[in-house]
């Protein structure tokens, strides 16, 4: 894989998650999507909870969904970015020019991947942030979380292992996305409303009815999350959350492998078949 071909992908994604605009203005845009999802979601449980008969409202639950819905966010905003690109791509006859050169398109949907996930990382943390200082005001309540250099660096230790999973995700939808006309810019949207209920954003997986929640259980997405809240909720420890790092990279590489393989063979076919650039509707 070509680095300096990575590298200039990585300057197109940063100028198109931006929408080629000022980048203070595009990055202040993005962080409203991650911060009214995290909002919503606590502010859902809290009324939901203190209107119970007795009231539930657990802080710890709080910090849980806020978590959960903020990485859930961040999983979504860039796991679909080489579905993007290759629809957009399509649309306005880009994509087809990345194959001019050799051995270029892995290269180019990687860059575009790794774009988004430092602006969606940065999007995050702000978001993370403000709604903590937010609903501990408005909710007059403490929320557990653990803010130090090593919880920190821990979460972002897990963001990075989480990339592994996103990427292989990214490229099994891309697979379809080389031979859709239709459809392919909503595809990865149902695919995210089917993350937030098996990746245990919002509530565990043992909720589900088995088999879902199996399967859910051992996806690593899952665990990516889990390992994230041992990091960021007090009470949490370096054992669990080095399992469940493990357990997510292990997952993140059977995916990715998985995505990568499926992507070759779409690739070869599309190739022989002629529709790489085939416009879509």
């Amino acid at each position: 894989m070509s680095i300096r071909a990575m590298v200039a992908s990585i300057r197109v994604g940063w100028y198109r998650e931006f929408n080629w605009t000022n980048p203070l203005t595009g990055f202040s845009l993005r962080t409203v999507g991650p911060l009214a999802s995290v909002i919503a979601a606590s502010t859902v449980y809290y009324v939901g909870s203190t209107n119970n008969v007795p009231p539930s409202f657990d802080p710890s639950r709080l910090a849980y969904i806020l978590i959960g819905a903020a990485l859930y966010a961040h999983v979504a905003a860039y796991s679909w970015v080489p579905t993007l690109a290759i629809a957009e791509g399509k649309w306005t006859y880009v994509f087809p020019q990345v194959y001019i050169s050799p051995h270029s398109s892995l290269p180019y949907l990687t860059g575009r991947t790794l774009a988004s996930f430092v602006t969606s990382t940065m999007t995050v943390i702000v978001s993370l942030v403000l709604s903590f200082y937010v609903l501990s005001s408005v909710f007059h309540t403490n929320i557990p979380f653990m803010v130090n250099p090593l919880s920190v660096s821990l979460l972002f230790l897990a963001m990075l292992v989480n990339i592994l999973a996103a990427l292989g995700l990214g490229l099994l939808l891309s697979a379809y996305a080389l031979f859709a006309t239709k459809f392919e810019w909503a595809l990865p949207t149902y695919v995210a409303g089917l993350l937030m209920v098996f990746s245990e954003a919002l509530f565990p997986v043992s909720f589900l009815p088995w088999p879902l929640s199996s399967i859910a259980n051992i996806l690593p997405f899952t665990e990516f999350i889990r390992a994230s809240r041992q990091a960021m909720i007090q009470g949490g420890t370096v054992y669990a959350y080095f399992s469940y790092l493990g357990l997510a990279a292990l997952g993140g590489i059977v995916v990715l492998a998985m995505g990568f393989l499926a992507f070759r063979y779409a690739e070869n076919r599309a190739r022989r078949l002629g529709v790489i650039d085939k416009k879509t509707a």
